[in-house]
């Protein structure tokens, strides 16, 4: 079985590793380009995603469907679509500035020597779907001048392949991620009639020049402290769950990350208070995808975010009722605020920066953080061989942090927990959590 060779290093044989340059010159008018404040607040760790495509058929006209013959038509189509992405095709010259040189992205064709359901069906997610990624790439924080942009095609035993892409963090947001492979994946399918229009916004929306600038990144990954586990929420049980709070807390129709994410908060508090007299304080962060409340296109392309949190520092903080009562009430008071001037994520770092401390880094013991991509369609992405059967993600980029995405079939959540080691061997065993699990 695939399980005991995911070690092995015969699993993966890298075929061939190119540098796919954009089909034309970027012109001297956009040569560098600037980041915002947030851009600047964030390393150039790479965004990883996977997407895994069961069964390729060969596409109409196609007499060969052999790696080399996918690699090449994803680095045609990957060629044109830099045109319109080029400063991921660039250089990161300073934590402010692009060179937008047309260096290009880097391209790894492999196989696996293994069916794909192995690693679907592998227990360990996160470990299993690494296997897709460059080694050691994923959430790396990248300063040495590498490439912005890396892609890689994989093609397993039984005819399967996946698609990974890591993009630096520092360009872009999951949403700025979801934009490139729609479009990278409609200029493979029909590039004679795919017009790619992505607006990349730099600092015009949050001008680094209202503030002190960052010299050197604040938000680092470490993937050493943490340990992923997948856990799934089906739809069934989920319904009943969210019913159930919406009759307790008032809240009306609570949302499925709303009452997922308070679910998977109350249980790593609980699981990081185990062998502690009292609860250990905490606190909540969910990141905010803010284009909708600045009527911003979502074809925007930058880190285009904002933060609210919760505290818990009593048992009654960590029911369900009241957490997500709380959770409903930071995103309508995210409604009201003016998301340039009030701007919470800037805040957090601004503050920081003047105390000489790292963001989130307060007087609570433990911060937990939420990234949250349902209803981001990522399992419409088809590059001419259907849709994905799965939409993988690496372990990181750190402890305490829940990715809650949709699962590819209904209206159930793909949820990845992040914590710290010790944390998660308790946490895996909460009946409260148990019971609503598959």
């Amino acid at each position: 079985m695939a399980f005991a060779l995911l070690s092995s290093p015969s699993l993966v044989s890298v075929c061939d590793k190119t540098f796919i340059k954009p089909s034309s010159l970027t012109p001297p008018t956009l040569r560098y380009h600037k980041l915002s404040y947030i851009d600047q607040f964030h390393s150039n760790m790479y965004i990883p995603l996977a997407l895994f495509y069961p069964k390729v058929q060969q596409r109409e006209g196609s007499t060969d469907n052999e790696l080399s013959h996918i690699a090449h038509l994803l680095q045609t189509s990957l060629s044109k679509t830099l045109v319109s992405y080029y400063p991921y095709a660039g250089k990161l010259r300073d934590n402010a500035t692009i060179d937008c040189n047309d260096m290009g992205a880097e391209f790894l064709s492999v196989r696996i020597n293994c069916t794909m359901s192995e690693i679907l069906d592998h227990p360990d997610a996160s470990q299993a779907e690494s296997i897709v990624f460059p080694k050691d790439l994923p959430w790396a924080n990248n300063y040495e001048g590498g490439n912005l942009l890396v892609a890689q095609v994989s093609k397993f035993d039984c005819g399967g392949i996946a698609i990974s892409v890591c993009l630096s963090h520092k360009i872009g947001d999951g949403t700025s991620v979801l934009n490139f492979v729609n479009d990278w994946s409609r200029m493979t399918y029909s590039p004679m009639t795919t017009t790619l229009a992505p607006k990349f916004v730099g600092d015009s929306i949050f001008s680094s020049n209202n503030y002190n600038p960052i010299i050197a990144p604040q938000m680092l990954s470490n993937v050493s402290e943490c340990v992923q586990k997948r856990i799934i929420f089906h739809k069934t049980k989920l319904d009943a769950l969210r019913a159930k709070v919406a009759a307790e807390s008032g809240v009306e129709n609570p949302t499925r990350a709303e009452v997922v994410s308070a679910i998977l908060f109350r249980c790593a508090i609980k699981a990081a208070s185990s062998t502690t007299t009292s609860m250990v304080p905490s606190k909540f962060v969910h990141f905010l995808n803010v284009r909708s409340m600045m009527k911003c296109r979502q074809s925007a392309i930058g880190n285009i975010l904002s933060i609210f949190s919760t505290t818990a520092t009593k048992e009654e903080d960590i029911e369900l009722p009241t957490l997500v009562r709380n959770l409903r009430k930071g995103v309508e008071e995210s409604y009201k605020k003016d998301q340039v001037e009030q701007n919470e994520l800037i805040l957090e770092v601004v503050e920081s920066m003047r105390k000489g401390k790292k963001p989130f880094d307060d007087e609570y013991e433990n911060v937990y953080s939420c990234s949250n991509v349902c209803r981001f369609p990522f399992y419409n992405v088809d590059f001419g061989w259907g849709k994905p059967e799965r939409v993988g993600l690496p372990n990181g980029p750190f402890k305490n942090l829940f990715f809650l995405k949709d699962l590819k079939i209904g209206q159930g959540v793909d949820a990845r927990v992040m914590l710290q080691k010790q944390h998660m061997s308790e946490f895996e065993r909460d009946e409260e959590l148990l019971q609503l699990i598959s």
